[in-house]
């Protein structure tokens, strides 16, 4: 699966608090739907520790927070 591979990756090399570094990138604007369909289909994000903090880090931004899917008007 693609997350095992990217969790290892990034798990590896990673420093700061997303995925390349101290600042969200386009990286992370990727992961972080990835993640949110991963969850809403069920898949088990325990393994994946690091890609998880790394959406911990995202939605504690404010930018991340204001597009997640259930804020958006037709989210009901």
């Amino acid at each position: 699966m693609g997350l095992k591979a990217l969790e290892i990756e990034l798990a590896r090399d990673r420093r700061g608090g997303f995925c390349v570094g101290a600042q969200p990138t386009i990286a992370d604007c990727c992961l972080v739907p990835q993640l949110f369909n991963a969850q809403r289909f069920g898949v088990d994000l325990g393994p994946y520790q690091t890609l998880r903090a790394i959406d911990a880090a995202c939605q504690a931004l404010l930018a991340f927070a204001r597009t997640h899917p259930a804020t958006q008007p037709d989210a009901k």
